[in-house]
C-alpha cells in the first residue's frame, strides 16, 4: 500500500474549484463569488462524511478479520487501528470547533449563507492572534495536524509489508515548504497560520478548514487500507487473464503443434513480493517479469544444455507470510555461428579480412562484439575485420553478444600471394624497337586476392634500374629510378646503342616493391622482381 493513492474525480473537481476561487478572491471579485465558497465548503463536508463512513467500514473490516483469527499480529493491528481512528476523530472535531467558533463570531448564518462571509479580521484574530505573539489557534492546529501525520506514517510503515509506503511528513506546511511560494519574495517567509489565513474572508476560511479535514480523512483511509491488508485473511483474485503455454514455439512441417491453455488469476490487493534465484524482481499489478541472459554451459552432443531457475512468490495473510516456490527448466541451445566472406576458408596475414558474422538463433537480440587471438579485430555491427599478425598460423575469433560469450570460430591463415611484374605495351618475346620512347613497369596483383580484397591489392615499384647493354658491356646506364616513379624515358638510352646491331638489349632490375593496405600502412613485398632482359630490334 503506497501513501500516494489517487483522489476520486469528485475530490479532484472540488480541489480545482477551490484553487480557482482562491485565485479569483485574490483579484477582489464580487460578493457573489464569496458565496461560492459556501458551496465548496458544503461539498467538502459531504465528501468528508462519505470518507469518514468508509474509514469506519475499514475499521469494522479489521475487527471482523481479527474475530475470525486472533493472534499477536492481528490484535496489535486492531489496537493500532482503533487508536488511529480515535486520534483522527479528535483532530476532525477540533477543526469543526474552529469552524463553529468562526461562524458564530462573524454573525452566524442566514438562509444557508454566512452573514460575515467577507470578514477578514475576526478569523485572523481567532486563528493567527496578535501579530507579535502569534497566539492564534492555527498554531495549535498546525501541531495537531503534523503530530497526526507522524502517527499515520509510524503505523503505516510498521505494517506495510510491501515496503512502498510514501511518508506523509507533514499535513500543515509553512510557505517555504510550498512550491508555489518558494520564489515569492512577499510570501515565502510566512508561517502556516499566516499563509493560510492572513487577509482571508470567513467564507474562504471555512472552506480551507474543510479541505484540511478532507486531507486528514484521505490519509487515514490509506493507512487503514494498509492495516486491513495486513489482516485481510482472504486474497481476492480479481485479475484474470488467458494463458497459452506451447510445448515449443517451433514445429517442423508435418509434426503436431502442442500447447496447454488455461486461465491465471492475480490479486490487486495481495501485493506479492517476488524473487528470481534469490534476487528481488520488479512486480507490476501482481505480475513479476523474469528476464536473464541464457548463459552457455556444458553442451551435450546435440548442442543443448538443460538448466533451471527458481522463483519465490510471497504474499501476506493473517497467519503471516506465505511463500510459493516455483522451479522452471529450460534448454539452452548452442547457437551456430555463420560466417560470410570471400576469404572465409583462410585469412590473409597482415590484411584486413572483412567477415559478416551472424548468429541467427539470437534474432534481433544479437548485439555482437568480436575479439581474437594472433590478430587485431575490429567490430562494426555484424562485421568483423580481422588483421592476422604476419607470423600467425591461425586465428581464433570469439563472438559475444550482450556481454555473453556465444562461441568461437577458428581460421587458418595464409600469406598474401606475390604480384607479378609486367611491362605494359611490350611483348617480351618479340622485344622492343630501338625507337621506343617509354618503358613502363607495373606490379600486377593475384586475381583471386584482388577480387576478394581490392582495397588490399595496392602495389607499387619504388626502386628499379634500367641498363642498355651489348654483349657483356653496358652501353648506357645503369639508371636508378626511385620515389615510386613507374615510367622511364628509355629513348635517351637507346640512342647510345648501335643501330641495326643484333644483340643489343635492355636489362631491367626491379629491386623493391611495396604494398599499401586498407589501413594506410605500407609494407615491403619480398621475393618479387629481379632481372628481366628485353631484346632491342
Amino acid at each position: 500500500m503506497a501513501g500516494g493513492a489517487k483522489e476520486t474525480p469528485r475530490q479532484r473537481m472540488i480541489g480545482l474549484m477551490y484553487l480557482v476561487l482562491m485565485a479569483m478572491l485574490a483579484l477582489n471579485v464580487s460578493n457573489t463569488v464569496l458565496d461560492k465558497f459556501t458551496f465548496i465548503e458544503q461539498s467538502l463536508e459531504n465528501s468528508n462524511h462519505i470518507t469518514s463512513q468508509e474509514n469506519d467500514r475499514q475499521l469494522h473490516a479489521i475487527e471482523g478479520a481479527v474475530a475470525k483469527k486472533t493472534n499477536e499480529i492481528t490484535k496489535a493491528v486492531l489496537s493500532d487501528a482503533q487508536a488511529l481512528r480515535k486520534e483522527t476523530s479528535k483532530v476532525i472535531s477540533y477543526i469543526d470547533e474552529l469552524k463553529e467558533e468562526i461562524t458564530k463570531a462573524t454573525g452566524g448564518t442566514e438562509n444557508g449563507q454566512l452573514k460575515g462571509k467577507s470578514d477578514t479580521q475576526v478569523p485572523a484574530e481567532i486563528l493567527i492572534g496578535q501579530e507579535s505573539k502569534k497566539n492564534g489557534k492555527a498554531y495549535d492546529l498546525e501541531k495537531k495536524l503534523n503530530a497526526l501525520a507522524k502517527h499515520f506514517d509510524e503505523v503505516a510503515i510498521k505494517y506495510d509489508t510491501t515496503k512502498t509506503w510514501k511518508p506523509i511528513g507533514k499535513l500543515a506546511h509553512p510557505a517555504k515548504d510550498m512550491a508555489q511560494y518558494k520564489n515569492d519574495k512577499d510570501n515565502k517567509n510566512k508561517d502556516f497560520a499566516y499563509i493560510q489565513f492572513e487577509d482571508t474572508p470567513a467564507a474562504a476560511v471555512l472552506a480551507i478548514l474543510s479541505e484540511m479535514s478532507s486531507e486528514v480523512l484521505q490519509n487515514e483511509t490509506k493507512v487503514l487500507k494498509v492495516l486491513n491488508d495486513r489482516v485481510g485473511g482472504r486474497v481476492v483474485f480479481d485479475k484474470v487473464v488467458a494463458i497459452v503455454k506451447p510445448t515449443s514455439k517451433y514445429v517442423a512441417a508435418g509434426l503436431d503443434y502442442e500447447a496447454t491453455m488455461f486461465i491465471a488469476a492475480s490479486s490487486s490487493a495481495a501485493k506479492p513480493r517476488m524473487k528470481y534465484n534469490g534476487s528481488s524482481i520488479k512486480v507490476v499489478d501482481g505480475v513479476g517479469e523474469v528476464k536473464f541472459p541464457a548463459k552457455p554451459a556444458k553442451y551435450d552432443k546435440n548442442g543443448r544444455s538443460n538448466q533451471t531457475w527458481k522463483g519465490e512468490i510471497t504474499y501476506t495473510t493473517p497467519f503471516g507470510d506465505t511463500t510459493l516456490i516455483v522451479e522452471e527448466e529450460f534448454v539452452v541451445v548452442k547457437p551456430s555461428i555463420e560466417v560470410n566472406s570471400a576469404t572465409v576458408n583462410a585469412l590473409y596475414r597482415n590484411v584486413a579480412n572483412k567477415l559478416v558474422v551472424d548468429v541467427p538463433a539470437l534474432g534481433e537480440a544479437y548485439n555482437p562484439r568480436f575479439s581474437g587471438t594472433n590478430a587485431k579485430v575490429l567490430s562494426k555491427g555484424k562485421e568483423a575485420t580481422i588483421i592476422p599478425k604476419p607470423t600467425a598460423k591461425s586465428v581464433v575469433l570469439t563472438v559475444s553478444s550482450g556481454g555473453n560469450k556465444i562461441g568461437t570460430k577458428t581460421f587458418k591463415t595464409r600469406g598474401v600471394p606475390k604480384p607479378t611484374i609486367a611491362f605494359p605495351g611490350i611483348d617480351l618475346k618479340k622485344g622492343i624497337s630501338s625507337k621506343t620512347s617509354k618503358l613502363r613497369v607495373r606490379p600486377v596483383a593475384d586475381e583471386e586476392f584482388k577480387a576478394a580484397l581490392p582495397d588490399e591489392a595496392n602495389y607499387r615499384v619504388v626502386e628499379w634500374e634500367v641498363t642498355v647493354a651489348f654483349g657483356t658491356k653496358p652501353l648506357a646506364g645503369p639508371v636508378k629510378i626511385t620515389g615510386g616513379k613507374q615510367d622511364f624515358d628509355i629513348g635517351r638510352l637507346l640512342k647510345k646503342a648501335p643501330k641495326g646491331t643484333p644483340g643489343v638489349r635492355v636489362v631491367i632490375d626491379v629491386k623493391k616493391v611495396v604494398r599499401k593496405n586498407s589501413q594506410g600502412q605500407t609494407e615491403r613485398v619480398s621475393g618479387v622482381g629481379g632481372i628481366t632482359t628485353i631484346s632491342v630490334n
